[in-house]
């Protein structure tokens, strides 16, 4: 399944992370009823790959820890409350 920045998440899990030319591919938790975030370089060119389901895992982190998605992520949470 591939996503882009603004369509909501409709499944809970790890997703690779591609961006615009600006930075290598990544991975990183988001969570289900979330929207896919723009990124700070390369804004909805970015693109969304689910890889699999969350596990206990140590070496990803929620895409909202993220530099490049800090803003846009919580832009999204402001507008929620």
């Amino acid at each position: 399944m591939r996503a882009t920045a603004g369509m909501k998440v409709k499944r809970v899990g790890v997703y690779n992370v591609l961006h615009f030319g600006h930075r290598q591919p990544h991975r990183a938790i988001i969570q289900e009823g979330e929207s896919f975030p723009e990124c700070r370089r390369c804004g909805s060119a970015v693109v969304f790959e689910f890889v699999e389901p969350v596990t206990e895992r140590d070496d990803i982190e929620h895409i909202g820890y993220d530099l490049d998605f800090m803003d846009s992520v919580l832009r999204t949470f402001a507008k929620a409350g």
